[in-house]
């Protein structure tokens, strides 16, 4: 078995833990908001047995600076998240295609997986997502214009979703609702 390495990024929120093996990253923690505090680094702690890990949770690290900052990284490391089964990884799969700025709700992605009765499925997918941020799972909404939950925190996905700029007031934009994908766009 490959050895396990690992990135902790200590924010002023917490430690945000990334994990690679094999050259790819395998998941990723984000720690309970701290809505009180700006979320800003302090401090990077770096394990890694392999050259390969070393080089992609680096690029993981300056992803997520970016994203701290409100930007969109220009390239993601590779990325290797474990689905427990087909559908959750077809839910990850569209996940990745859904451009920053833009939100979807469940019951869209759930049609554009060719699945439109498994809305809360989708849910279920996301919140197992073992790669939050770096497969945006908080691009995906409540229908009705609300925000749904996100496995760390709706503080988290009001968070990156205002740095992205897909909300102008606490979670919606200026039409008053979340902006979504056309019906040309496909996952």
């Amino acid at each position: 078995m490959t050895a396990s390495s690992r990135l902790d990024l200590v924010t002023t929120w917490g430690v945000i833990g990334v994990q690679a093996q094999a050259g790819a990253l395998t998941s990723c923690t984000l720690p309970v908001p701290r809505g009180h505090l700006a979320l800003r680094v302090t401090t990077v702690r770096l394990h890694c047995p392999t050259p390969a890990d070393c080089v992609v949770l680096r690029q993981a690290e300056r992803c997520l600076r970016v994203w701290l900052r409100g930007r969109e990284p220009s390239t993601l490391p590779p990325l290797k998240p474990a689905a427990r089964t087909a559908f959750t990884a077809r839910v990850l799969t569209a996940l990745q295609k859904i451009p920053r700025g833009v939100t979807v709700t469940y019951g869209e992605l759930a049609r554009r997986i060719g699945a439109p009765r498994a809305a809360r499925a989708v849910g279920t997918a996301c919140g197992v997502n073992p790669l939050p941020l770096f497969i945006p799972c908080h691009r995906v909404v409540a229908a009705g214009g609300k925000l749904g939950g996100f496995s760390a925190g709706v503080e988290w996905k009001r968070f990156l979703l205002t740095k992205e700029r897909a909300v102008s007031k606490p979670w919606k934009n200026r039409s008053g609702r979340f902006p979504r994908l056309g019906n040309s766009a496909s996952p």
